[in-house]
């Protein structure tokens, strides 16, 4: 009697989770769908026939694409895939950007959006720069800044690559306003500690925490701090281990503060241990708004680097979480599938399942 109790309730929370599946899937199939009417009246009210629809200036909404990524699991939701008879263009061409070499020496990074047409041989003309921009590609904090450094060779780069033109119906057409991304980073920093006597201090600082002496820890780091902003992040780690959130804020502040004045090389490992405690001590002080706010440069920092997915999946479930708390459901579940499918851990992704399934109950 008992094993059949127990096969019984496998089956129903196996159901209970299907069904709950379910009405998330039909959630957002309907707003998808609201969204593509909403969609094609403002293509209709531009006047719009045939193979001119594509040119259109209406734009895919922020639901749809949360709407897009959930049902399908797709980043990028384009007008091609809310409009069946065109089919989009694509690159065939694989020539490898070059680094121009005065920003290379430099240390600058950046990221450069075209505009262009294409015809309907594939090739590429009508090339306008959008969008020229500097920063740290590596941090998730980064401040960009306006450039041009990257230009000329985003250009000639566009200028010479091929694509397979976009059609209507099975007819090539031609492609105008098509927009490009072009990334340029630099491996990742090193940790660059200057003097050896502050190396020795720095790994003596991690040897305590790692025995939980945060004391002599702290002690070492308070001291140090001024030469290096490496102990300012221990700092930091250390008031958060101890649940101190405030303190632990306080310190990623200085050190952030510190890194954008004196344009110091951080390793990307360390800015995102940086960003995921912000984050979770921020949600443990029910700062939801601020975690909103921080979650537009973290998605920002995706956009150029996937690398630290998996390290971010968790920071990802406290900003759904966030929105979740602050009564916006909809982009809370974007938040937290985005947190799930960001995680390779079995135990996270049950939690989160479980999490995505209460909120589903409240749609």
């Amino acid at each position: 009697m008992k094993r059949i109790k127990q096969k019984y309730l496998i089956i129903s929370l196996s159901l209970s989770c299907f069904l709950q599946a379910n009405e998330l899937e039909n959630y957002f199939n309907i707003i998808f769908d609201n969204e593509k009417i909403n969609l094609n009246q403002c293509i209709n009210e531009e006047g719009l026939l045939s193979e001119k629809k594509i040119e259109t200036t209406c734009k895919a909404s922020e639901k749809a694409k949360r709407a897009f990524y959930i049902l399908e699991d797709k980043k990028n939701l384009t007008l091609y895939d809310m409009l069946p008879e065109f089919s989009k263009y694509e690159k065939v061409s694989n020539r490898k950007l070059q680094y121009p070499s005065s920003m290379q020496r430099q240390n600058k990074m950046g990221y450069v959006i075209l505009n262009f047409d294409i015809d309907k041989d594939g090739n590429t003309n009508n090339i306008t720069v959008v969008e020229s921009m500097c920063g740290n590609m590596h941090s998730p904090f980064a401040v960009y800044k306006p450039c041009s450094g990257f230009n000329k060779v985003a250009i000639g780069f566009l200028k010479r690559s091929e694509y397979k033109p976009s059609t209507f119906n099975g007819t090539s057409i031609v492609t105008k306003n098509a927009k490009h991304r072009m990334r340029f980073i630099l491996d990742g920093s090193e940790l660059k500690i200057k003097s050896s006597n502050h190396i020795k201090k720095y790994k003596r600082v991690l040897n305590l925490i790692e025995e939980r002496d945060f004391n002599s820890a702290s002690e070492i780091a308070l001291e140090n701090k001024k030469y290096e902003n490496e102990f300012l992040f221990e700092l930091a780690r250390m008031h958060f281990m101890q649940a101190n959130y405030l303190e632990a804020i306080s310190y990623l502040d200085e050190f952030l503060l510190n890194i954008e004045n004196n344009q110091d090389e951080i390793p990307e490992s360390m800015l995102i241990g940086a960003v995921s405690i912000m984050i979770e001590s921020l949600y443990n002080l029910q700062n939801y708004e601020k975690i909103i706010e921080l979650s537009k440069s973290t998605d920002e920092y995706l956009k150029n680097n996937e690398a630290f997915e998996e390290i971010l999946a968790i920071s990802y479930l406290y900003i759904g979480a966030s929105y979740v708390n602050l009564n916006n459901l909809e982009t809370g579940l974007f938040y937290l599938t985005k947190s799930k499918r960001m995680s390779k851990n079995e135990g996270q992704i049950k939690y989160i399942e479980n999490f995505i399934n209460n909120v589903t109950n409240y749609l």
